[in-house]
């Protein structure tokens, strides 16, 4: 097993011992990074056994999130604001070593684009907003909303069971596909495995396609009995984009490229089949699981390692809205968004609502996901109470940690505290 960090804005980090994977974070949603950052706003220590029940506790229901968004006029951020955003973000860049960071930052109290530090530590060319990055993650809703579509356009049934569409899972005849989206089927994560971990480490090019991940999934016990509990899991995502595939008959790269990129307008977003990053791009890196080793640079990985798990690219302009599609469910009927928006509630010592939905996080108000990888870190988070949004990337990460995350958390708690409250 390899070891879980958990980052707290502002504070200190404590180290703590993974119950699962050593890459847990190598396309996660990061749940044991929002433990961190929302046990820092109640001001409680996050421990070993808070973040292992936080991970692994049964759910008794989920709840469901709606809500409209008023018309808003764009405005700038005021001064006093904005200085707090640089002075968050560098601090960020200082005890993180992140060489570049871009932010966009919209809603009531003002808008508000910036870049920060280098694209690239040879050139030291500037990093700037539109650069393309590995957005890790929230690939994941972006395959969920695919998947969805197939489900309106009656190709596909949330009920449908795993075994109709891949053969040999276990439990594959009690798994069905809304379980997989939800993050409750019980499946072995893949990434967990040891194997796996030591190929991938060794050389992100190396050789894998989505035929391996299912040999690994076969091959290890079940985490848990379908439904009994929310836990993330990688694998539930390339089996979706295996079932993607068999449905419409294309490839799962071509079904989110013209059904789900293209109808949302997004330009400067892709789902690449080879290690290559569209320019301009951001170069990223990699200093080891503390972030304290050489920089590496790892910007070229072979995305079938995280296929539709993780392996998309995009820019700061892009996620941002992509996240405004996601929460209001643009793409989607009104009925199945209100179905995506059920989320699976992790308990939390600090009672700050987190869960998963499908394909999609809710974090107190705020709906959205983020993501980390080798060499990059995503996150988007839209309130729909009140229309704000914060979107962030960063060109430096591990697969424990994901700083965006407590960027986003130091500008949600002081443009729009009332947004993390307890419950």
């Amino acid at each position: 097993m390899g070891v879980l960090l958990v980052s707290l804005p502002m504070a200190s980090t404590h180290r703590l011992v993974s119950p699962r994977g050593s890459v847990f974070w190598l396309l996660g949603v990061g749940v044991a990074e929002i433990l961190g950052f929302v046990c820092f706003i109640i001001g409680a220590r996050p421990t070993l056994g808070t973040v292992f029940r936080f991970l692994t506790a049964g759910v008794a229901a989920a709840v469901a999130f709606t809500g409209s968004v008023p018309a808003t006029q764009a405005r700038p951020l005021p001064s006093a604001n904005r200085q707090y955003v640089d002075q968050s973000a560098q601090r960020f860049m200082q005890t993180e070593r992140l060489p570049g960071v871009s932010l966009v930052i919209s809603g009531p109290k003002g808008s508000y684009v910036k870049s920060y530090g280098v694209a690239n530590l040879a050139t030291r060319a500037p990093f700037r907003p539109t650069d393309h990055v590995r957005i890790a993650s929230i690939t994941k809703s972006f395959t969920a909303t695919a998947v969805l579509e197939q489900v309106q356009r009656g190709r596909l049934s949330l009920s449908d069971k795993l075994s109709r569409w891949v053969r040999g899972i276990p439990n594959g005849n009690r798994i069905t596909v809304r379980q997989l989206l939800a993050m409750r089927s019980g499946i072995y994560d893949y990434t967990s495995d040891p194997a796996w971990n030591r190929r991938f480490n060794t050389n992100p090019l190396s050789p894998f396609t989505p035929s391996d991940a299912l040999s690994i999934i076969r091959h290890h016990r079940p985490a848990f009995a379908p439904g009994a509990k929310t836990e993330y899991a990688d694998s539930n995502y390339v089996l979706l984009g295996i079932i993607l595939q068999k449905v419409t008959g294309r490839s799962v790269e071509s079904v989110i490229t013209k059904d789900v990129i293209k109808p949302a307008g997004l330009r400067f977003t892709s789902f690449p089949t080879t290690s290559a990053i569209p320019r301009p791009f951001a170069h990223g890196y990699y200093a080891g699981e503390d972030g304290k080793g050489p920089m590496r640079d790892y910007t070229r990985i072979n995305p079938r390692l995280a296929w539709t798990a993780g392996g998309m690219i995009s820019t700061v302009g892009d996620v941002a809205k992509w996240g405004r599609i996601l929460a209001r469910g643009s793409l989607l009927s009104r009925r199945l968004q209100h179905q995506r928006l059920h989320f699976g509630m992790m308990p939390a010592a600090n009672r700050i609502p987190f869960g998963y939905g499908l394909g999609i996080i809710r974090l107190g108000d705020w709906l959205g996901h983020d993501g980390a990888i080798y060499g990059f870190s995503s996150v988007t988070f839209y309130d729909r109470v009140n229309g704000a949004e914060i979107t962030a990337v960063a060109n430096q990460s591990s697969n424990f940690t994901t700083p965006t995350l407590d960027i986003f958390g130091q500008i949600a708690k002081r443009l729009y505290p009332g947004s993390l409250r307890p419950q």
